[in-house]
């Protein structure tokens, strides 16, 4: 037998099994199961906004399908969402994802079962999954975010509460029905408005976010121009504040060289009876 033949024959196994490999499919669905932690953002027709920290879900392969995967989602705050098959498709560097199951949610321990439907991808290991319940709370949304909350999700908002000042020449002196107004300015920094009948009107540029955990410090200096009977100046103010993640009890406090120093605090819900 000639050489070339007998190389040939030799390397007909490797080339066979070349091609097999080459054209086995990809396992789209064992590249992405594991579990996820991170937040979620909700909306529907009576809120938008909504968040709630420390949440997980898990992703598995649905045994014998190399495109699809089952989504489980347990929530303290949302209750449990499955999606039993949803299908993975590859695009550039992103697992595309998508599918339908079931939510079941309630309270005071009566649960229903309502249909949910799935969309999201993961890019770079990081997910970002959207739950859409149309049947609850007039069509509910829960966006799923891998990783930590951005202050650029918690911090900006309209708040509502009340103000308790101290000087000089008063002290526990309370306002009712206050409104203040945090806008996102640039990348970790925020613009801070207060406007109030009581203490005039505070502007704060260029507000910053440190986070500790799921709780963010705020920290600015900015102008107040206050006054009474139509003579009003503009004095220099500096502004902090703290905000959990979830917004359970924000404060925010201006102080002022005013009257022997002016210091305001901003906190939410109504003002305690005994101030009243």
């Amino acid at each position: 037998m000639k050489l070339k033949h007998l190389l040939a024959l030799l390397l007909a196994p490797a080339i066979i099994a070349s091609c097999s490999d080459d054209n086995t499919p990809e396992n789209l669905a064992d590249d992405i199961a594991g579990n996820y932690d991170g937040y979620t953002v909700a909306e529907c027709a009576y809120f938008s906004g909504q968040v709630a920290t420390d949440q997980s879900l898990t992703i598995a392969q649905v045994s014998g399908a190399a495109n699809q995967v089952s989504i489980s989602f347990s929530s303290s705050t949302w209750g449990t969402i499955s999606i039993p098959a949803a299908t993975v498709a590859k695009q550039g560097d992103s697992y595309l994802i998508s599918g339908s199951g079931t939510s079941v949610m309630g309270m005071g321990g009566n649960s229903s079962e309502y249909a949910c439907e799935l969309t999201g991808t993961i890019t770079d290991g990081k997910a970002s999954l959207s739950f859409s319940c149309a049947a609850i709370m007039g069509g509910l949304t829960i966006h799923f975010e891998q990783g930590d909350i951005p202050a650029s999700t918690v911090v900006p908002g309209t708040y509502k509460g009340y103000t308790k000042a101290d000087c000089a020449y008063f002290h526990d002196m309370y306002a009712d029905n206050q409104t203040l107004e945090i806008a996102l300015s640039g990348e970790n920094s925020f613009k801070v408005s207060f406007t109030s009948d009581t203490w005039g009107e505070f502007s704060i540029d260029n507000v910053t976010a440190t986070s500790e955990g799921n709780t963010f410090s705020l920290s600015g200096t900015g102008t107040c121009k206050m006054g009474m009977g139509g003579n009003v100046s503009e004095y220099s103010c500096s502004f902090t504040g703290t905000i959990d993640a979830e917004k359970d009890s924000p404060e925010f406090v201006f102080t002022a060289p005013i009257m022997g120093g002016l210091t305001i605090v901003f906190k939410t819900g109504g003002m305690p009876q005994t101030a009243e």
